[in-house]
């Protein structure tokens, strides 16, 4: 019931990669140097995952697998807790697969705006953490006619991180998101007419690599 009610009020916003983007970009450069603590992580990776429901013939629908990359803003709170802000974008292509061939029925871009914490166990040449986010997902399809949609979604992620020197070090990760799409149809034309219909919960997983940078 709460994930219901805080997806129909995310949906009422409507995000824009680059504005975010560029505020970020802005934010760190006018931020240096970095206050001690603050950390910057850059990744790309694999993501699978992300199966809907075809609106006009009840077949289920699933995004291809394909690459997906972010950026995860980090500053200390504690000697091993990080308040984080994650930002992850993917594009893909949404298939009926119960169709042969295949039938593609839009392009969509996804992406995932966080903001949550990881718990960090320091150790001299490996860092392991383990955290949760939350915040919301934004499905975009790339053809005008098609409407957007934004809802609740939450992740899961651990993994290590190997030090290089004292400030950069190698990340790897597995993350596992959770996104509250309910029941309402999605990608609709300016006719009414809708490509996919929510299932519930949507669930993406990622396995990513990356560089730390830490000040």
């Amino acid at each position: 019931m709460i994930f219901a009610t805080l997806s129909e009020n995310i949906n009422d916003y409507d995000f824009n990669m680059k504005k975010i983007l560029a505020f970020l970009i802005f934010t760190l450069i006018s931020s240096q140097p970095m206050a001690e603590g603050t950390e910057i992580n850059i990744f790309s990776g694999y993501r699978t995952g992300g199966e809907l429901e075809n609106a006009n013939t009840g077949n289920k629908v699933s995004l291809d697998e394909t690459d997906s990359y972010g950026i995860i803003i980090g500053t200390d709170y504690g000697p091993e807790h990080v308040m984080e802000f994650l930002y992850s974008f993917q594009n893909s292509d949404l298939y009926d697969t119960n169709t042969a061939p295949q039938t593609k029925l839009a392009n969509i871009d996804v992406e995932y705006f966080q903001v949550g914490g990881s718990q960090i166990w320091v150790e001299e040449k490996v860092d392991k953490f383990f955290g949760a986010t939350l915040g919301a997902i934004h499905l975009d399809p790339n053809d005008s006619s098609l409407s957007s949609k934004s809802r609740f979604a939450m992740s899961l992620g651990g993994g290590v991180v190997y030090k290089i020197t004292r400030y950069i070090g190698l990340r790897f990760e597995f993350r596992a998101y959770f996104s509250s799409l309910g029941s309402t149809e999605t990608f609709c034309g300016s006719g009414g007419q809708c490509v996919v219909t929510g299932s519930g919960f949507m669930r993406q997983y990622d396995v990513n690599a990356g560089l730390r940078f830490r000040f």
